[in-house]
């Protein structure tokens, strides 16, 4: 592609491998045809006693507003100059210019300097030729049971007992604190289960020793690892008012209950679905693995930086935006954690690409059609629809994205040498 032409002067310097600075010289002329133009659009704008609008007389105008006049046409000039100069030079900005050095003279020529980044080019010599081993995946019986055991969890109903309670039954409680200088505190109701850490151990302990509708007072310890720093290793006195313990009824594992969770005809048609989705996502994890695998052993293969303008823009999306009282220090610090996290990130995304572009891998209008008629079909509605409902919300563009990567890495896949070893 041609350079545009242009009567500016610009002088490009590489001041980091995907970094760029240029040296830009507006001529004379060009600042004073710009100055004019500013100049007569504001005198059509402003009023002046003894004036008509945009009649302003020139002298008028430049004895209120030269200061103004001279900073819109400052801008102006960098604006459209620093445009006209990356597309000259063919150059493509990543960030936010960063101007610098500015030097106007109304009756002059204007010079600036102007740093950026630009997109990364990356060279790729070799995507293949790396040793890989893909596990066997295998499901037993004893993972479909776990499985099907929680979806049975997720449908129990829970009932009132007349007993103490013990691990795994829900209970609701009181629990209101003892101490001198709060001897009328008022009691907080909690319900929980026991066994799942909602509570601190010696909690736990004490109201399994009490029957339901009973209270009783207790001296419990917070434990070393307590989240609230302040409340490790203390001691405090509570008075536990057991209102109500509630057991986990289990829905019987049997024909009906396959039924209930979908079109399946019995258990062993459940219990086969079951043992087809968990070895569906092992095969998923094992794919996703070699795919890691595979990015690791091509940045390896051909070793390249990234901007740090990219990097940051990552990690804005990472670690989100802090709370307004959140201490920098700690800020900064989750920043410097996520940072090889987002540079692999972004290597990984450009590999990608550079991939899909060598290769004519991008998805086609085709693939996404093909993709969405799957979907519709899956969910029961009508493709457009679906269509509609993607692009509103952004998913469209995410699912080209995905089908471009799959024939990236079905490609990547087939450059090397994948042999089927023990899980």
């Amino acid at each position: 592609m041609s350079q545009a032409t242009t009567n500016l002067q610009i002088s490009v310097e590489e001041t980091a491998a995907w970094s760029r600075k240029l040296v830009i010289t507006v001529p004379e002329g060009r600042v004073k045809a710009e100055r004019a133009k500013v100049a007569k659009q504001l005198s059509k704008r402003v009023r002046i006693p003894g004036f008509r609008k945009g009649k302003v007389p020139l002298a008028h105008l430049e004895s209120r507003f030269g200061p103004e006049i001279d900073r819109q046409t400052q801008q102006k000039l960098i604006d459209s100059a620093f445009s006209e100069a990356v597309k000259a030079k063919e150059l493509e900005p990543i960030s936010a210019p960063q101007v610098a050095k500015v030097a106007y003279d109304r009756d002059s020529e204007l010079t600036f300097e102007v740093a950026f980044d630009i997109r990364p080019e990356i060279k790729l010599d070799r995507v293949g030729g790396f040793r890989l081993t893909r596990p066997e995946v295998t499901v037993g019986d004893e993972e479909i049971d776990a499985q099907l055991a929680g979806l049975r969890q997720q449908q129990a109903l829970w009932k009132p007992v007349a007993r103490k309670p013990a691990a795994g039954d829900s209970v609701e409680v009181t629990i209101t604190p003892l101490e001198q200088e709060t001897a009328e505190a008022e009691g907080q109701p909690y319900r929980f289960t026991l066994g799942e850490r909602r509570a601190i151990p010696d909690v736990e302990a004490a109201i399994m020793t009490l029957d339901p509708e009973s209270a009783g007072e207790f001296t419990v310890s917070f434990p070393d690892d307590f989240e609230d720093e302040e409340q490790r290793g203390k001691s405090r006195r509570l008075r536990i008012e057991l209102k109500q313990v509630l057991e986990q009824e289990l829905p019987p594992l049997d024909d009906e209950f396959a039924r209930s969770l979908g079109d399946f005809e019995d258990v062993e048609a459940l219990r086969e679905a079951v043992g087809q989705d968990l070895l569906r996502h092992k095969e998923q994890e094992v794919e996703a693995k070699l795919d890691h695998e595979i990015v690791e052993g091509i940045m390896q293969a051909n070793p390249f930086d990234v901007p740090d303008s990219m990097i940051e823009r990552y990690l804005d999306a990472l670690v989100g935006p802090p709370p307004e009282d959140a201490d920098p220090d700690l800020v900064e610090q989750a920043r410097e954690q996520a940072r090889p996290t987002a540079e692999w990130g972004i290597k990984r995304t450009l590999i990608i690409q550079r991939v899909a572009e060598q290769q004519g891998l991008e998805a086609t209008r085709e693939d996404v059609q093909a993709r969405l008629q799957e979907l519709a079909k899956r969910v029961g509605r009508p493709v457009g629809e679906v269509r509609a409902r993607m692009a509103k919300s952004g998913e469209l563009r995410d699912l080209a994205r995905r089908i471009t990567e799959e024939k990236v890495f079905e490609y990547l896949k087939e450059q090397s040498e994948i042999t089927v070893g023990g899980s």
